[in-house]
């Protein structure tokens, strides 16, 4: 039986106090709510079949890791796009609209 993963989009979570978050978008597996917290399972990648480890966060989420042998702890890029952005303006890059002016 193969996986069913899917892409569950970014959106805003109200928290019992009344304060809004927002929650990123992830790669998740279809019916992963009963595995416990903590748990590592070992799967193939939905987006280019690479083996992968997925273990269970402990306030929730999943990270997923490179699955070969001593790179348990790589986290695997197909499944995490978009980390390590900054919002801050890069000063390499100028400003196109400026340039317009």
């Amino acid at each position: 039986m193969t996986d069913r993963w899917y892409y569950r989009k970014a959106h805003t979570r109200r928290l019992s106090t009344g304060r809004t978050i927002f929650v990123r978008g992830g790669w998740a597996l279809l019916g992963d709510r009963g595995i416990g917290k903590g748990a590592s399972l070992r799967r193939t990648c939905p987006i280019c079949g690479a083996l992968i480890v997925s273990v269970g966060m402990p306030k929730g989420g999943w990270v997923h890791f490179e699955g070969g042998k001593g790179l348990t702890r790589i986290k695997h890029p197909c499944l995490h796009l978009g980390e390590g952005f900054s919002r801050r303006r890069d000063e390499d890059t100028p400003d196109l609209f400026g340039a317009l002016q």
